[in-house]
């Protein structure tokens, strides 16, 4: 999309001219004298009733000849000339454009390019986007950083335009061409929202992509640590900047829909080797039963993050449910208490921290098991709402 400017208020230069009063009254005039005054006389006579003539002439004549010479002839009754400027018509007050945040997920490398040198990038795409973007901070371990965009979705759209521009190295103002290389947006989309963006059959994202010139795909997958799945969107950065709009006014409708949807909060943890602390209850798996001894090699701990609202749902009675998913995926799963931060990240009251110890495809099944007893708890909740 292009960018729109607003058309000026000023109209001077396109107004006609207003038509001059005394012009008229000169042509009259000249119409006047150009016929026998008995005519005249007489003619005006039978229009006016009888009303004399000669003063009326003369007053006309003397006007002109004043507006010839530029005199000041004080107030007069004609038509005031056109001001120098219209002023502009009132305009009627019209409610904020929504607001929406839209994360990506982006390699490290392309985040460098996106911050530029002392951040000077980032802020030549704030300053010609109008939009907030931030990137997360580096971690060590995790090859990928967090894109963080909002603002009004046209400016969010065009943002993500000119991001794919300075990654490919192109200049803002100039439409992408058949020669650009296509970049990859890794969108972050809650899993709750991703069936209106694709559709029924794929509908949506097939119209998206119509539109844009933009390929989309969905993951299947959630990702780690959040009930968030991928949207990745491929293509040029006219392309991307149009797709972007479309999918946001699909966001912004869905929340109108369901006010109190909660936005997804994926976080980045850095995979640590070792023991991701003492077991958990009975079922769990014992990786090190002496602390001294050495990590067995490849294990790694993963940690997410689960809404308090919802923890019930993984742990279940007495504690069946987590020792359930405990011994299908062979992890060490510990749920701390309300308030516990991971390391580095601020503590949320609203939130669990879920610490998953074990070799990377086993941290793979846990979440996908605690994942889905919490979608599961989430839809039995909505409906349970609109019953």
């Amino acid at each position: 999309m292009s960018d729109v400017t607003t058309p000026s208020t000023a109209v001077t230069n396109k107004r006609p001219a207003s038509p001059s009063p005394s012009a008229d009254n000169q042509a009259q005039t000249s119409a006047k004298r150009a016929k026998p005054d008995g005519e005249t006389e007489k003619k005006e006579d039978e229009t006016n009733g009888g009303n004399e003539n000669g003063n009326g002439e003369e007053a006309t004549k003397k006007k002109m000849d004043a507006d010839a010479e530029g005199a000041d002839a004080g107030p007069s009754s004609t038509l005031a000339p056109p001001p120098a400027s219209v002023p502009a018509a009132p305009v009627k007050s019209e409610a904020p454009p929504q607001q929406i945040s839209m994360r990506s997920l982006i390699v490290t490398q392309d985040a460098s390019i996106i911050i530029g040198r002392g951040g000077a990038h980032v802020n030549e795409i704030r300053e010609k986007s109008s939009a907030r973007v931030t990137v997360s901070e580096s971690i060590p371990g995790n090859p990928e950083r967090i894109l963080n965009v909002s603002g009004p979705l046209d400016a969010v759209a065009k943002a993500f335009g000119l991001i794919v521009r300075r990654i490919n190295d192109e200049p803002f103002d100039v439409a992408s061409v058949p020669g650009s290389r296509a970049v990859t947006i890794k969108f972050i989309i809650p899993n709750s929202r991703m069936g209106s963006v694709i559709g029924k059959g794929g509908s949506k994202i097939k119209e998206i992509q119509e539109a844009s010139g933009a390929r989309l795909n969905a993951s299947e997958a959630m990702l780690p640590g959040s009930t968030e799945r991928v949207l990745s969107v491929s293509g040029v950065a006219d392309a991307v900047h149009i797709a972007v709009y479309y999918i946001g006014t699909i966001l912004l409708e869905y929340q109108e829909r369901n006010p109190g949807a909660a936005s997804g909060s994926y976080r980045q943890v850095g995979a640590r080797n070792g023991p991701g602390g003492p077991g958990g209850a009975s079922g769990a798996p014992q990786f090190n039963k002496d602390p001294n001894a050495p990590p067995p090699p490849g294990m790694q701990t993963q940690q997410i993050f689960i809404p308090n609202s919802l923890v019930g749902a993984i742990i279940g009675k007495g504690g069946s449910k987590i020792n359930e998913i405990r011994g299908q995926s062979q992890c060490n799963i510990r749920v701390t208490d309300p308030g516990t931060a991971a390391p580095g990240t601020v503590a949320n009251p609203e939130e669990r921290l879920v610490t998953i110890t074990g070799y990377p495809h086993n941290i793979n099944t846990a979440v996908s098991l605690l994942y889905a007893r919490v979608e599961q708890e989430r839809a039995k909740m909505i409906d349970q709402n609109h019953a």
